[in-house]
């Protein structure tokens, strides 16, 4: 990376098409795609080209590198407050426009690794980015200057990966951006 502050790229895959999915990547010059789910598989036909084989296969005609970080993914008992705040909202997962409190501390304690704890605990963005492309086979010495967090939904503000995405702008500089793909 230069010394220039960076723009932090974030992309959910609900509400697109493929067309637009891809092109967002391309039309925004991505050159590592960071994958923070917890399962790369999508449920039916209408989001297949974002299964983990099939987007990979994608990406690497695109010349973007991948790798998946499933240590940045909520566990199952994360997802549970989240859940149990959509039940309790009566709000389907995918009509959600932000995350609960319990889920947002939940998932900083125990993913980011915020609170009363030694600097050396709490999670480091720039490790996790030499993490990614290492994971990528992203070239040695090649500065990266361009990546992007991805996730399933479409709404940033109901994603972990804005939680992600703001560690890394709070820790690195820079500034957030959530493609928005229809």
């Amino acid at each position: 990376m230069t010394a220039e502050l960076q723009t932090i790229f974030t992309i959910g895959v609900y509400g697109s098409s493929e067309e637009s999915f891809f092109g967002a990547l391309v039309d925004n010059e991505i050159e590592l795609f960071i994958d923070i789910r917890a399962r790369r598989g999508m449920r039916g036909s209408k989001y297949s080209y974002a299964n983990s084989t099939a987007l990979q296969e994608k990406l690497k005609e695109l010349e973007i590198y991948y790798a998946h970080l499933k240590e940045l993914a909520p566990t199952k008992e994360i997802r549970a407050l989240q859940w149990q705040a959509d039940k309790e909202e009566n709000t389907r997962k995918r009509d959600r426009t932000e995350l609960s409190p319990a889920y947002v501390r939940a998932y900083n304690k125990e993913i980011l690794k915020f609170g009363k704890r030694r600097e050396d605990r709490i999670l480091d963005p720039a490790k996790v980015l030499e993490m990614a492309k290492a994971a990528a086979g992203f070239p040695e010495g090649r500065p990266l200057q361009r990546y992007v967090l991805f996730c399933v939904e479409q709404n940033a503000d109901a994603c972990h990966r804005s939680l992600v995405a703001a560690r890394f702008r709070d820790k690195m500089g820079g500034s957030v951006k959530h493609l928005k793909v229809v």
